[in-house]
């Protein structure tokens, strides 16, 4: 069996991200709206200091928040790093992003642009920035060769 062409392969990384982000939006705001409702009697701050309370009440909730957040600091050099070579602007934002929204949310979307970027350098998908203006991306920063003479 052949491996997908390029472009179909560009569509299904995109489509898979985009699931991602969905269902990961979907869990997050289920569980997020079904705490904040079962806590709505202590108030704004009380709803923030009981999900504090109960997030970090004892050492295996302590292992994952441990965890959660080494991955949170990994994936977001692994985002500086791509968005630099992809030219991806405002990656703070996908990095805020995942504990405003959630990591699988923030993460799967800019994996989504990120992989736009790569199809409109290949020529093969739609660049989310610089499609109405026709302007591709290329594939590599070229490295400078000095001056020309």
């Amino acid at each position: 069996m052949r491996p997908p062409e390029p472009h179909e392969r560009d569509r299904r990384l995109r489509l898979m991200y985009a699931l991602c982000a969905a269902a990961g939006f979907l869990v997050m705001a289920t569980m997020a709206v079904t705490f904040v409702v079962r806590n709505a009697d202590a108030g704004p701050w009380g709803v923030m200091r009981n999900f504090l309370r109960d997030a970090t009440g004892n050492l295996a909730s302590d292992f994952v928040y441990a965890d959660l957040a080494l991955t949170w600091a990994a994936l977001g050099a692994f985002m500086v790093v791509e968005a630099r070579r992809w030219r991806i602007r405002h990656v703070w934002a996908y990095i805020v992003g995942a504990p405003a929204l959630a990591l699988v949310v923030s993460f799967s979307v800019f994996m989504y642009v990120r992989q736009s970027r790569i199809a409109a350098a290949r020529g093969t998908g739609p660049d989310p920035v610089h499609a109405s203006s026709g302007i591709s991306v290329p594939a590599t920063v070229p490295a400078s060769k000095g001056p020309q003479r």
